[in-house]
C-alpha cells in the first residue's frame, strides 16, 4: 500500500506548477487589458479638450473677422486673415478666416459675406482642427 501512496504521489507533482503559471498569464492578460483601456481613454480625453480648444479658436477667430470685416470707419473689407494666439487658454492655436463677398441679386439687398474659420490647435503630438461658417450681411 505504501507503493500505491508514492506514486499517486509522484504523479501530481508540477500540477500546482501549471495551475500558477496558468493563473498568472490570465491575470497578466487582464492587467495588459486594463492598462490599454485606460491609455486609450486618456487619448480621447486629451483630444477631447484638444478639439474644445480648436473650436473656441476658430470661434475666436470668427470674431476678431468679423471686426476686421465691418471696422468702425464703415468700410467693409473682406479678404483672409491669420490669427495666431499667444493667450493662456489658446497657446499653440491657430485660426484661418476666408472671406468671400457672395453675388447680390438685387441692388435693393445688402451686401452677403460668407465667413468661414478653421482653426488648428497642437500641443506636443496631438494636433486638432474645427471649423466653423457663417453668413453676415453689411
Amino acid at each position: 500500500m505504501s507503493l500505491k501512496l508514492a506514486s499517486t504521489k509522484t504523479s501530481q507533482q508540477g500540477s500546482a506548477l501549471v495551475v500558477a503559471v496558468f493563473i498568472i498569464v490570465v491575470m497578466l492578460a487582464i492587467v495588459l487589458a486594463l492598462s490599454r483601456i485606460l491609455l486609450s481613454s486618456s487619448d480621447s480625453v486629451v483630444y477631447e479638450v484638444q478639439g474644445t480648444r480648436a473650436l473656441f479658436a476658430a470661434q475666436s477667430g470668427m470674431e476678431l473677422a468679423l471686426t476686421e470685416l465691418f471696422p468702425r470707419s464703415g468700410t467693409a473689407n473682406c479678404s483672409n486673415w491669420t490669427f495666431n494666439f499667444a493667450t493662456a487658454g489658446l497657446t499653440g492655436c491657430e485660426a484661418q478666416v476666408q472671406c468671400t463677398a457672395q453675388a447680390i441679386a438685387s441692388p435693393q439687398l445688402s451686401q452677403l459675406y460668407q465667413l468661414q474659420s478653421t482653426a488648428s490647435c497642437n500641443a506636443n503630438e496631438f494636433i486638432t482642427s474645427r471649423s466653423i461658417e457663417l453668413e453676415v450681411r453689411q
